[in-house]
């Protein structure tokens, strides 16, 4: 598709680590909360690895949480991502993703900034970095966002832009549903998985009854016990995130999120705010 032309000036000066520019074809920006709910982040990383898979590029911020999510599942995909940073090229902020941009490297990926070599990160910086993730892509979609959330300063770019904006359904008791159920009302597309994304590019026909599919595996039990093994990863007090746990094990935060579902509907694991801990069994006496 042919992409619309940036502003002048807006891209100038573009700095690059990696490889730049990406394989031709089409480009979808995935943002969203930096804290955002289990199942916020098992659609972004769902919905970057099944469009990576159909070979379009997957561009966001490097930010903890969507962004994030969105590179995961872009890489575990074998797909290219496109990070673009609030810093200069050579300063990973936030620290903690640090492997993350590292592997975005490796994976033949990119990590791209409009600002000097050492800038360090800064308020002022980020919604010009917004702009910019807008401007490198041709359909934004936004999964979880709060009122005046960064990413609905992205979607808003895009569409000051000429690019199409989409947005992911929330929950409505869930204060991250506000923005993206805000964009819908206003009239940008809704994307329930990655073929709604794909119909938007122009690459297949728009569906709008087929929902993302869900994990394809809730994963195997431990034979000698009947336990899932993820039990012993959890803490009886302290409770433990889906999405941390998936970066740990080396898991899609989908499969992580449809096991820890499944041990919560076994009694074995409850939910207790953004994470789960481990129940344990009392046995009763005779």
């Amino acid at each position: 598709m042919s992409r619309p032309p940036e502003p002048q000036g807006l891209l100038e000066g573009l700095r690059a680590r990696g490889h730049w520019p990406p394989p031709p074809g089409p480009r979808a920006a995935i943002v969203g909360a930096r804290r955002p709910s289990p199942y916020g982040e098992a659609v972004a990383e769902r919905l970057a690895a099944d469009l990576a898979a159909c070979g379009v590029v997957v561009v966001s911020g490097l930010a903890l949480g969507v962004d994030a999510a969105a590179h995961e599942g872009a890489l575990a995909a074998g797909g290219c991502t496109l990070a673009v940073l609030g810093t200069g090229v050579d300063v990973i902020y936030p620290r903690a993703n640090a492997d993350l941009a590292a592997r975005i490297l490796e994976a033949g990926g990119a990590l791209l900034s409009q600002f000097p070599d050492g800038t360090p990160p800064a308020r002022a910086n980020f919604p010009r970095r917004n702009w910019a993730i807008a401007a490198l892509s041709d359909v934004v979609v936004v999964v979880e966002a709060a009122e005046g959330s960064g990413a609905l300063i992205t979607a808003e770019a895009a569409l000051a832009l000429g690019r199409d904006v989409m947005a992911v359904p929330g929950s409505v008791f869930s204060p991250l549903s506000i923005g993206c159920h805000q964009l819908i009302r206003d009239g940008a597309g809704l994307a329930q998985n990655a073929r709604d994304v794909l119909g938007a590019l122009g690459a297949t026909p728009e569906v709008l009854d087929d929902p993302l599919r869900p994990p394809a595996s809730l994963g195997v039990a431990a034979p000698d016990s009947g336990h899932d093994a993820l039990l012993k990863h959890l803490s009886e007090v302290l409770p433990v995130e889906p999405g941390s746990l998936a970066r740990k094990l080396g898991l899609t935060v989908a499969e992580v999120l449809g096991r820890l579902t499944a041990l919560e509907l076994a009694g074995e694991a409850r939910r207790r705010g953004s994470g789960f801990v481990k129940l344990t069994r009392r046995i009763g006496r005779a």
